[in-house]
Parts: C-alpha cells; structure tokens; sequence
C-alpha cells in the first residue's frame, strides 16, 4: 500500500513536473531557434552582398583584355627584355579592388609556367600551387569563379594566420587572346568576419560554409577545416534550407540551427550548446521537484498512520500462507485487523483446516492406487519362464523330429531373447540383421512367397543404430505390399556409407505399392496386431526425437511397381 501510495501521488506529480518542463523547453527552444533564424538570414543577406560583389569584380577582371595584355607584358619582358610599366598592371588590379582593403593580392599564372604577383612580398613555390587542388578544380570548371574559403597562411611573407582566396581559369574561348592560364585572389581573413560582428550578439559559434561544404569564414579557428576534412556533425546542414537539429560534439550536446543564403546558396550556421540554451529552464525544474518532494513527504507521513492499521494484519496472514507453501501444517492464523482483513483471515482457517482433510484422502488414494499397481505387476509373465516354456517345445520337437517347428520355435526363441534383452536402446546394424533374419524367418511361415536380398556395406555393421527400427518398416512392406502380388516377390535391403557423418538404409519392395489413401494409412500409428505395436510413423518420431531433423524417412511409392524406404541416420561407430 505504501508503493500504491507513492504511485498514485509521486509519480503523476514527477510527471507533470517532466511534462511542464518538456513543453516549456521545447517553447523556448522554438522561440530561440526563430530568433538565430532571422539572425542567420540577415546574415546571408551580407554574404550574398559581399559575395556577389567579389564575383562581378573578379568576373569583369579576368576579362579586362587591357589587363591582360599588361599582365602578358610582363611575362614577355622575362623573356625579352625591354623598358616596360610594371606599374600598370597594378594599378589596374587595384582599380576593381577600391571598394576593399581586403585584398593582399593577384597571382597570375602564365600557362606552361611562370606567374606574376600583384604584390612583390608574396612569393611560394610555384609548382605546389600548380599541382594543389584549387589549381585543378579552377582548371577542369574553366571560366567559373570558385570562392575557395578562409584557410590557414602558409605564405611567409603574409602576417595574417588565415586568409580567404578566390580563383578562376581562363577559359577555352580567350586562350589565344592571353598567356594567362588561372588567377588568384588572396584576401585577408576577415574578409566575411565583420558580417558576425555587426549582425549577431547572440551566444555561441557562427560560421559560413560555401556550396562545397568549406568554411569560409568562422568565429573560431576550430572550424577552419582543409578541403575535405568538413565534421560529420554539420553533413545534416546539406539536407534543407533552412533548420535545427541537436549533436553531439566533443562529447557535449548542442543545437545547431542553419540558414541557406537565396542567391550564393551558403550555410550561414550557428552553434550552441545545449546547456547553455537551457540553463535558465533547470533551476525552474529543480526548484518544482523539490517542492513536489517535500509535499510527497508530508502526505506518505501522514498516510503511514493509516497504513499501519491494515498492514500489520495482512502481514502476519502473508507469514501464515508463506508457512502453509512449505508444508506447516496444521496451522491456526489469529484473525485481526479491519473487517474485510479478519474475514479473510477466517476463511485462511477454514481453507487449511479443508487442505488437511484433502491430503489425507489424497495421501489413502495414493496408497490404493499403489497396492494395485504392485498387484498387477504381480501378475505379469516373467520373460525367463516365456523363453524356458518355448526351450520345452523346442526340445519335444526336436525329439519328435518335427524340424519345422524346432526351427520356427528357435527362430522365435532368438527374436524374443532380443526383445526382453533390456542392454540400452541401441544396438549395432549387424544384430539388427541377425534379429531380421529371424523375424523374415517366421514371416516366411506366413506370407512364404517372396525373396529377400542383403547389400550391406561392411564398413556398417558395426555401426550403431536404435534398436528395432528397421522391423516395422520390412513389416509393412511384407503385409501391405508383398502379401497380395501374386508371382513371387522381391524384399531388397541396401546400406551404404553416403559421408563421414551419415549413413543410408534403403528398403525396396516390388509389390503392389500405395496410393496417397493407403500412404496416409500407412503414416498412421500402428495397429494392435503388428509384432512390435510400432509403425512407421514411430520409426519416423523416433529417429527425429534422437538425432534431430535432418535424418528421417522418406518414403516412395507407386501402385503396381512398388514401394521405396529410405532412412537416413548418423553415423556412430
């Protein structure tokens, strides 16, 4: 009654507490997640603007025939020197870029080799640009901008720790106007940071990340990534526009809400931890739990007064049945307690006192039902005497020279001597055939006209198999095959070792074979009359029961031709 009591007052108030705090999260969580929504469109409303700009600029470049004729001379004056501006292609480049100090440089690389920078203090090597990734992704998208996302420097000359680059392939159609084969642009890294700082004071991490799942821009360096290092927990950004979910990171849980910006189709994303999204919701529930904690306390004390006077009573029933299951009897419970408890403590009385009478009646039927028992074991015929009276007759035919009857009396003698012999339930296949030879014997006598042949392997004989299980399978072709042909029959045994794990025994007769109604009878239990009151389909149980369901019979047959056995047993030497 006291987990009654709890059940019925704790657990619907812990319930309604979860409840509450369920549906209270899940409301802030919403009204949090509309609010970085708005925060991340406005923010994708910069990056579409800064992005776009970049790609006109860098568009309208890389087709400036008077840029690219500048740029050539240089190349040109490498290999021819002349008095040549080396001004005016910077001057030029600069020119597109006036609306930003973002830009540390262009890189123009001259097809089969060579490259002129912009900016002097940038130098690398030039055949670890040529052979990188962007190089070959610029080259095999000819003609299309590639924004290539905020990366770690590793210029030298460059004080910044990461900067942001762009790039793009001259393509087929201006390759006989120019040398130039690719162009990059290297930017500071904070070329998109500024977008964060005026956009978002919201708590938490903000990064962009382009069509190619590359951060190209971050509030911290920890998610810079390379190329095709992106976390496994910003892939569910690919799958909508726009959404939030819940990952884990590091080990702590945090909710990541993402926006796709309308015209560069970038993943402005946010990133919180959980905690931190609803700390203000775990001191409201704590508080409530101990509140109901209290409150249970207060009610299951009060309620202990009331219990007490029914517990006690039902108690000392409980001790009373405990000691009736363990057979204390007889046994007198004093009824106490409330008047539905002493009621039933009265009826306990009355129940044992009942039992007593019946395990008494039991304990004399039993008794009865065992001096009978004993009395018609009495009375059954001891098999030596059998064997001993069927020896006399055999002697009195012999000594009145009646030699059919001394060898069918001998015959019987040999198959009953196995029956009664008791030695386990299996035999080898060697005194099995013995024990047939003996049984076909006296078949003979009866139903005379067939013939029988044995082809046992010699490596079986000696194998061992439960005994009796062939006999009424030769039975049943003898009776319901061979007994109604009318020329002279065939019985044919066959054994052979088929695997190192089992063997085949095959029993053919050519009588008059089965249609599916005599099949179906022949499948049913034995009748009275058979010698071992076993029929084919307890030879089919027994073998299933012992060895399990891959070995069994299996039976053909077909009326006028005959009827084929086989049955399939492990080998055991």
């Amino acid at each position: 009654m006291y987990g009654c009591f709890i059940v019925v007052v704790m657990i619907p108030l812990l319930a309604m507490v979860i409840v509450s705090y369920q549906s209270y999260k899940s409301i802030v969580t919403d009204q949090s997640t509309q609010q970085t929504l708005r925060t991340l469109e406005q923010v994708s409303v910069g990056i579409d603007r800064e992005a776009s700009q970049i790609t006109n600029t860098v568009g309208h470049l890389f087709k400036d025939q008077s840029l690219l004729e500048a740029v050539d001379h240089v190349r040109n004056r490498a290999e021819n020197p002349v008095n040549l501006q080396d001004d005016q292609a910077q001057r030029l480049v600069h020119s597109y870029f006036q609306y930003t100090s973002e830009l540390i440089g262009v890189v123009f690389f001259y097809r089969g080799g060579g490259y002129y920078s912009t900016n002097p203090s940038v130098t690398f090597h030039e055949s670890l640009m040529r052979t990188s990734l962007w190089y070959n992704k610029s080259l095999a998208d000819k003609g299309k901008i590639k924004l290539l996302g905020v990366q770690r420097n590793d210029i030298a000359e460059i004080t910044d720790k990461f900067i942001n680059t762009a790039a793009v392939a001259i393509p087929e159609e201006m390759a006989d106007q120019t040398r130039v084969e690719a162009i990059y642009f290297i930017f500071k890294g904070t070329l998109f940071q500024h977008l964060f700082e005026s956009s978002t004071k919201e708590q938490g991490d903000f990064l962009i990340l382009d069509n190619e799942s590359r951060a190209i821009a971050a509030n911290r360096e920890t998610y810079i990534q390379s190329w095709l290092d992106q976390p496994s927990y910003l892939y569910k950004t690919g799958w909508y526009a726009s959404g939030e979910y819940t990952e884990a990171i590091n080990g702590t849980k945090s909710f990541i809400t993402y926006f796709t910006a309308p015209v560069t189709q970038f993943k402005v994303i946010h990133i919180i931890p959980y905690d931190s999204l609803t700390a203000p919701l775990k001191k409201v529930f704590l508080t409530t739990l101990w509140v109901g904690a209290a409150s249970t306390a207060l009610f299951l004390l009060a309620s202990w007064f009331f219990v007490r006077t029914i517990i006690g009573p039902i108690s000392r029933l409980v001790r009373g049945m405990y000691r009736v299951q363990t057979g204390s009897l007889p046994l007198h419970v004093t009824p106490s307690g409330p008047s539905e408890v002493y009621l039933l403590g009265s009826k306990f009385n009355a129940m044992v006192q009942e039992m007593n009478v019946l395990i008494k009646d039991k304990e004399e039927q039993q008794q009865a039902k065992t001096k009978a028992e004993l009395r018609a074991l009495q009375s059954q015929i001891n098999p030596h005497f059998l064997l001993n009276t069927l020896n006399a007759i055999k002697l009195m035919a012999v000594i009145s020279r009646v030699p059919n009857i001394e060898k069918m009396t001998d015959a019987f003698i040999r198959l009953l001597s196995t029956t009664f012999n008791r030695g386990g339930m299996m035999h080898s296949i060697r005194e099995e055939r013995d024990y047939l030879e003996q049984y076909l014997y006296i078949m003979e006598f009866r139903y005379g006209n067939y013939e029988v042949q044995w082809d046992l392997d010699e490596r079986l004989l000696e194998c061992c198999i439960l005994k009796q299980l062939i006999q009424p399978i030769i039975e049943n072709a003898i009776v319901h095959g061979l007994q109604y042909k009318e020329t002279q029959g065939q019985l044919r045994l066959t054994g052979r070792l088929e695997d190192e794990s089992s063997i085949l025994i095959v029993i053919e007769d050519d009588g008059v074979g089965m249609d599916s109604e005599d099949m179906a009878e022949l499948l049913a239990p034995a009748q009275e009359e058979s010698f071992s009151g076993m029929g084919i389909k307890n030879v089919h149980e027994r073998i299933r029961i012992h060895y399990g369901e891959p070995f069994g019979l299996t039976i053909t047959s077909r009326e006028g031709i005959g009827t084929r056995v086989e049955v399939r047993l492990p080998f055991i030497g």
